[in-house]
């Protein structure tokens, strides 16, 4: 698809696009939010992209219509990335907000992430301050924070409509919810900056860490893998992974990353002693996750970067 052909309506000024799968309700928190925006409520339309959910997410969003202009659009569960693009085809606005469905909104994230975009033309994105609430800070609690941007999360932040397309939406190969937004953000750093926001701020709740989600993250090395194949880092584009991409990732899964969290359970331990002791069985718990990935590692494919907003494939696999 063309540029030329992509269709503006100039109703609204913004798109919200928020994946979700389950959990109505976080999703009704996260919409009692977006009501109390200081943005004209009639200036952004909201897409709720349901990605397959077995819980009840239409009476949630029928009970803010007439509040917010809200739209329910669903898919196959096919993973967040794909649900974001989604929502991308379908927005009609030159600048979208991608938000997490259990976001906490602060009143004025909307109006500043906007007139950022309005106010820096050479911006491509804008990046939101994303701050941890509930749990602890402990060990045994995650969440994704940002207080002084670089890293692009999904959860709160804003991309140009054109700059989407031109990055051929998100790598529907990601299909967990890890490391796509920085896949995204590495391919529309290429046409500009995405500047950060601090005043624009989102509140993201903290997760109590479980064997279970340690297990779960294992898969996550396949993805940190493919971001070190394609552009050279890990995580991040401050981390380089070097001339040999793939053992560098092995290292991270079996040594570094292992041992940067046993060495932090160590630390707490003196905090909470029971919760540092149970990081760092976790920790060393991590070291067989990472020998259980050292295949998908070493010898994965690297799929090649379809364009999801369009229906073509540019061949770049390796």
């Amino acid at each position: 698809m063309s540029l030329m052909s992509i269709t503006i309506d100039s109703t609204f000024q913004a798109s919200v696009v928020m994946p979700v799968h389950n959990h109505p309700e976080l999703l009704e928190k996260n919409l009692s939010s977006l009501s109390s925006q200081d943005f004209s409520l009639k200036d952004f339309e909201i897409l709720v992209c349901d990605d397959g959910s077995t819980e009840d997410i239409q009476s949630v969003v029928e009970k803010f219509r007439g509040i917010l202009n809200v739209r329910l659009l669903r898919q196959q569960q096919k993973g967040p990335a794909a649900a974001r693009n989604l929502g991308i085809k379908k927005s009609t606005t030159p600048i979208i907000v991608f938000l997490d469905s259990d976001v906490l909104a602060d009143q004025t994230l909307i109006s500043r992430l906007v007139t950022a975009l309005h106010q820096n033309e050479e911006w491509v994105g804008a990046e939101a301050c994303i701050k941890p609430i509930g749990g602890e800070e402990s060990p045994l609690w995650d969440g994704p924070v940002c207080y002084n941007g670089g890293r692009y999360h999904t959860a709160a932040i804003a991309y140009r409509r054109d700059a989407l397309f031109k990055a051929r939406g998100f790598d529907e190969t990601f299909n967990m919810p890890a490391c796509e937004d920085v896949d995204l953000a590495e391919r529309v750093l290429q046409m500009g900056p995405i500047g950060f926001v601090p005043e624009a701020i989102a509140k993201h709740p903290r997760r109590r860490i479980t064997l279970r989600t340690h297990w779960r993250w294992r898969k996550f090395w396949r993805y940190e893998m493919i971001l070190a194949k394609r552009y050279g880092f890990l995580s991040f584009p401050e981390h380089p992974a070097g001339p040999y991409p793939r053992l560098r990732v092995a290292l991270a899964a079996v040594v570094t990353l292992p041992a940067g969290r046993f060495i932090e359970g160590v630390k707490y331990i003196k905090h909470k002693p029971s919760d540092g002791m149970l990081a760092c069985l976790y920790a060393l718990f991590d070291v067989f996750c990472g020998f259980l990935a050292l295949p998908s590692i070493l010898f994965s494919y690297i799929p090649p970067q379809r364009n999801y907003l369009s229906n073509h494939i540019e061949d770049t696999g390796q």
